[in-house]
């Protein structure tokens, strides 16, 4: 299926919209056409929601003999199986999944052309990379550093919440069909109760394609943000095993705040362990002395790991609640002069396209 996908990026057009060819910032033309392709696709994957619902029920309310059921003995009872009604559900949730996966596709070829990543001279070369991105393909490259974001965390507890979040939708759908069932009592007809999970189904849609083009408009930025960023790093940083040793603990303290894999903090740590020739060291243990060691580090050695730890919370365009616990951590032992509104501020300066100028020049500057 994956050679269906490649065709259908090939065949989209490259519109040509003007670019300053900063891909970490945006201008405002830049910006006006992420937007527009952002709120075109969020309202079509809604849209294929309801339009799912309505091919669904319609035939079965208006043509029933067209879906005929079976009646089975279980447990000494009988029981109508509607298996017509059921391959017909599951066609077109099998259509809407590719429909769905299709418009992420584009969503992002979109953006990609209109901040000046992808241009006729260069698709192929990066096409894998974002057809990655619209299937939402998670990138594990930080274990081949031996950075694991799960460092202690337990495997069940895991496993759990994982299978939570992919049964959200089917849970959400059936307690809004139970509430509505208990709210209108006898006079809940079926045609209320099939469609109460609509809301729901539109709802994720939205969100999931929201949160694929808001990925690929931050690993856009983020990679030309963390190329910018080697340049800038002072090529005799980390001299010292010890130092090597403290910027390679920086990076596993960074992804065990995010607690999880992501594009860009593999792409930040890939570049630096290879500028800095830094020791990959697998089966680490725990980082309960990290804190006390950035603060005991020579001052241009810890501003710049500070840099990398505000660098790194916001490079997916999110600040958790978890990387606000750590930056207080952080400003309790003296390291850090940033408020986690500060980096807020910073995430969201970042995600629009205007740039972390004031934070590279600061923690930059000559000691």
């Amino acid at each position: 299926m994956s050679a269906l996908f490649r065709r259908f990026f090939d065949r989209l057009p490259v519109r040509t919209i003007p670019s300053d060819g900063q891909l970490h910032l945006l201008s405002d033309a830049e910006l006006a056409a992420v937007r527009r392709t952002h709120r075109v696709a969020v309202a079509s994957a809604a849209a294929m929601s309801v339009v799912g619902f309505l091919l669904y029920f319609m035939p079965v309310y208006s043509a029933p003999e067209l879906f005929p059921s079976v009646t089975v003995s279980l447990f000494g009872s009988d029981v109508a199986v509607p298996w017509a009604e059921t391959l017909w559900g599951l066609l077109l949730m099998v259509i809407e999944i590719y429909a769905l996966v299709l418009l992420n596709l584009w969503g992002v070829h979109e953006i990609a052309a209109a901040t000046g990543l992808l241009g006729p001279h260069n698709k192929a070369e990066v096409a894998g990379t974002l057809i990655d991105i619209g299937l939402e393909n998670k990138h594990r490259g930080l274990l081949k550093y031996g950075i694991d974001p799960f460092l202690g965390v337990n495997p069940t507890l895991l496993f759990l919440v994982n299978l939570l979040l992919r049964l959200k939708g089917w849970l959400g759908s059936k307690i809004l069909r139970y509430a509505v069932q208990r709210l209108l009592g006898r006079f809940a007809v079926r045609e209320v109760l099939d469609f109460a999970g609509m809301p729901i189904y539109m709802a994720i849609n939205a969100w999931s394609t929201h949160s694929v083009l808001h990925e690929a408009k931050v690993i856009i930025m983020g990679q030309k943000l963390i190329e910018h960023l080697c340049v800038r790093l002072p090529a005799d940083l980390a001299q010292s095993p010890e130092d090597r040793a403290l910027l390679y603990d920086t990076f596993r303290f960074i992804a065990v705040s995010k607690r999880d894999f992501h594009q860009n903090h593999f792409a930040l740590t890939k570049a630096l362990i290879e500028r800095y020739a830094i020791a990959v060291e697998p089966n680490q243990g725990s980082l309960e002395d990290y804190l006390a060691r950035l603060a005991a580090a020579p001052e241009r050695l810890r501003r710049a790991a500070v840099l990398l730890i505000v660098i790194g919370f916001l490079l997916d365009g999110q600040i958790s609640w978890r990387e606000r616990r750590r930056i207080r951590e952080l400003a309790e032992r003296g390291v850090f002069r940033f408020t986690a509104g500060e980096v807020r501020a910073m995430c969201r300066d970042f995600v629009r396209g205007a740039g972390i100028e004031a934070l590279l020049t600061r923690q930059l500057a000559p000691t």
